[in-house]
C-alpha cells in the first residue's frame, strides 16, 4: 500500500502532541539532572527517568488530559504488514500512544511518539564503546527495517545520558559513528529551549519505509 502521507489535520495533531511530550520530557530531564546520585547503568537511568516523566506530567498536565508514557512497550503492529513483523518484538525505551480522529482508516489511527535512550561518554571497557553504541544500537534503529522505530511517524527523540567526557569529544565520536554507518551528522538544534543541563541536537534521516525524511531530535542530559 502506498503511503499517502499525513493529512493536514493529522499533521497538526501530531505537532501539538509532540510539543506537549517534548515539554514534559524537557522538564523531566531537568528533574533527573538535579537529582543525585545517579545509577551508572542504562536500565537504572531509564527507571529514574520514568518517575521523573510522571512528576513532570503531573506538573504540566494536572488534569491528566494526556496519556502517561509506557516504558519498554513493543513496537505496535503496522497495518501494511500482512503477518507479524520482526519489528513487533522490538521495544523502544519509551512510547506515548494517542488516537488520531482525523485518520479515515481506523487501522492507521493509533499513533506513538517514540523515545530511545543511550549512555554517552567512556564506559571504561574497551569492548563497549558507548558513543559508537549510541549510533549503532540507537540511531540505526530508526532506519533499519528490522527495528523500524517510529514507523509511519515524522519524528522521534533520542535521549543521551552524558556521564563523562567533554561535549566536543562525545559529539566527535558520535559523528564518526554516524559517518561510518552512512548516517548524517548530528547538528545543533535551531531555536533550542535553554535548559542548564540539556544540550539539543538533531538531524534528518532517510529511511526505506514511511515516513522519510524523518526528523530525529537528540537531547543530551548532563549527569556528571
Amino acid at each position: 500500500m502506498s503511503d499517502p502521507g499525513p493529512s493536514l489535520r493529522s499533521g497538526g495533531l501530531w505537532s501539538r502532541r509532540e510539543a506537549h511530550f517534548l515539554k514534559v520530557i524537557g522538564r523531566a530531564l531537568e528533574i533527573l539532572g538535579a537529582s543525585r546520585p545517579h545509577p551508572s547503568d542504562e536500565v537504572g537511568l531509564n527507571r529514574l527517568l520514568y518517575f521523573a516523566l510522571l512528576e513532570a506530567s503531573r506538573e504540566l498536565d494536572p488534569k491528566g488530559v494526556h496519556p502517561p508514557p509506557m516504558q519498554e512497550s513493543c513496537n505496535q503492529p503496522d497495518p501494511d504488514d500482512t503477518v507479524r513483523a520482526t519489528r513487533e518484538a522490538k521495544r523502544p525505551d519509551f512510547q506515548w500512544g494517542f488516537f488520531d480522529p482525523h485518520e479515515p482508516d481506523a487501522r492507521y489511527s493509533a499513533m506513538q511518539f517514540v523515545v530511545e535512550c543511550k549512555r554517552l561518554g567512556a564506559s571504561g571497557k574497551p569492548a563497549w564503546v558507548l558513543n559508537e553504541n549510541y549510533v549503532v544500537h540507537g540511531v540505526a534503529r530508526f532506519v533499519l527495517p528490522e527495528w523500524s522505530y517510529a514507523k509511519r511517524f515524522s519524528s522521534a527523540l533520542m535521549i543521551g545520558y552524558w556521564q563523562n567526557m567533554t561535549f566536543p569529544a562525545i559529539l566527535a565520536e558520535v559523528n564518526l559513528a554516524t559517518a561510518a554507518n552512512s548516517l548524517p551528522h548530528l547538528v545543533a538544534c535551531p531555536g533550542a529551549h535553554p535548559r542548564k543541563n540539556v544540550t539539543e541536537l538533531e538531524h534528518s534521516l532517510t529511511r526505506p519505509f514511511p515516513i522519510s525524511p524523518f526528523k530525529l531530535r537528540h537531547w543530551w542530559v548532563d549527569l556528571h
